[in-house]
């Protein structure tokens, strides 16, 4: 399977796709995360697949520490713009990093998680969280729910961003939702692709446990609605070490 992520993080229109995905939200997200946990005013934060840095700034803003890291050295450049603030971006994959230094809290939103084939390489960073973690840590995973992803699937869409027309087809493969992301501009059209594999919340929580995270609240959206697996769209977790 191509490593279609490296593609499509690294290009300037993923932004543009995903610009209903902006600071707001991620002020809803981490404040209703706070919420939900109980960590030190000075804690260290890793935000894992940070992108463009939207939810490591809320975490700076807040006065805690941050690093975050991605591979997308595109999205990097614009996190280390998007604040004056003190963090630490790093250029780096999912399943090939592990900090020595010990983290009160680590967050993987926005489903950055079951890009690959394999369950093993999928759970490469879980582990290395585990071992991130400080006693009594917090892991805070957050991916699709994909029995609502099953329910509600738009199989084709079609929107105008900054004078571009994105479609974007969607359809179930192998146990993978595929995406064909098809942006036309005066300049011509460039095609993307995302594959994401779908774990069901049972599946999450028996590979977690197994690493030795332990569950200890779920939620169907980031409002704090309990999670409805036929129901929620989202599947928020908070696991402690």
């Amino acid at each position: 399977m191509s490593e279609w992520f490296k593609d499509w993080f690294a290009s300037e229109e993923y932004l543009q796709v995903y610009s209903h995905r902006d600071e707001d939200e991620a002020k809803l997200l981490i404040k209703f995360i706070l919420s939900q946990i109980s960590i030190p005013r000075n804690a260290v934060v890793l935000d894992a697949a940070c992108g463009a840095g939207r939810h490591s700034k809320i975490f700076l803003e807040n006065n805690y520490k941050v690093i975050g890291f991605d591979l997308s050295k595109t999205l990097l450049k614009i996190a280390n713009k998007s604040t004056d603030l003190n963090a630490n971006f790093i250029c780096a994959d999912l399943r090939r990093i592990c900090f020595k230094q010990k983290f009160d809290l680590i967050v993987n939103l926005f489903t950055s998680f079951g890009y690959f084939n394999d369950d093993s390489e999928n759970l490469l960073f879980v582990k290395s969280a585990f071992k991130m973690l400080k006693d009594n840590g917090y892991y805070v995973f957050d991916y699709l729910n994909p029995v609502y992803i099953e329910n509600n699937l738009v199989p084709f869409s079609k929107s105008i961003k900054n004078n571009r027309e994105i479609i974007e087809e969607r359809e179930i493969i192998g146990g993978r939702v595929e995406k064909l992301i098809s942006i036309k501009s005066n300049s011509g059209t460039r095609k993307y692709k995302e594959s994401v594999k779908l774990y069901s919340y049972n599946e999450i929580e028996s590979m977690f446990s197994k690493i030795g995270f332990n569950i200890q609240k779920s939620f169907g959206d980031y409002s704090g609605n309990e999670f409805n697996e036929s129901k929620s769209n989202r599947m928020l977790i908070i696991f402690k070490k």
